[in-house]
């Protein structure tokens, strides 16, 4: 299995669920973990049962209600299931991970949107993650940049924050565009209970398809055929 740490203190559910979805429709069986600080999963698939700690959504399953990554260990060791391909985390608490979690991870991506309290408060975490490192040099972070207006906000405003950790950033940003299709897009998918994505702007899905890129071994044309497949599927 593979585990994709995605931590920064910022709203990227709707992105994590696309990504998800993607996967699944590449061949994958793929478990997306809520660490984020409010439990907003629990809200975006419309879990019945509070009871049930792993919901199925969209063809891959959310795991809820966890406060820290041992338990989910435990639970999948306990529960019988066959082996996930992927395991998503979306980290905003501090806690929910141990150490050897961040060191074992496939792929540790930073994701940062431009708002000031989370970039704050994301900076003193990182320096916390590159002191506590145990691996040989820094830690390897890919980067997300979430919620760009272009010609309105520079990479340097969001660098200027996180410039001292002791991070070794992998690649150039991958930068998410704004606009107002893409917010009604996940208005709508929340009030609904679904997951569409075949209304995402081209320049949203050219983002999400360089993210797969990088972090998979899949090809140009096989994440082009998961997306067209995943577009098609409503539900």
């Amino acid at each position: 299995m593979r585990t994709w740490i995605f931590a920064g203190i910022c709203d990227k559910s709707d992105l994590l669920m696309y990504l998800c979805k993607i996967l699944v429709h590449s061949g994958n069986r793929v478990l997306l973990m809520d660490a984020a600080q409010e439990g907003k999963y629990t809200h975006c698939i419309g879990r019945l049962d509070p009871r049930m700690s792993v919901t199925e959504f969209s063809g891959f399953d959310v795991a809820c209600g966890f406060d820290h990554y041992t338990e989910l260990e435990n639970y999948l060791k306990e529960s019988g299931e066959p082996e996930y391909d992927y395991l998503v985390i979306d980290a905003e608490k501090e806690s929910f991970l141990n150490q050897d979690a961040w060191e074992l991870a496939s792929a540790k991506v930073w994701v940062s949107s431009f708002e000031i309290a989370g970039l704050m408060r994301g900076a003193s975490w990182l320096e916390d993650l590159s002191m506590k490192s145990k691996e040989q040099g820094f830690p390897e972070f890919h980067r997300v940049y979430l919620n760009v207006v272009e010609d309105m906000m520079d990479d340097v405003y969001i660098e200027s924050y996180l410039g001292k950790a002791q991070i070794r950033w992998m690649d150039e940003p991958i930068r998410v565009p704004w606009d107002e299709l893409t917010f009604a897009l996940k208005v709508e998918n929340e009030h609904t209970g679904r997951l569409r994505i075949k209304s995402l702007s081209r320049r949203y899905k050219r983002a999400l398809m360089e993210l797969i890129r990088r972090l998979t071994e899949m090809e140009q044309r096989q994440i082009r055929r998961a997306f067209r497949q995943a577009e098609r599927r409503q539900a």
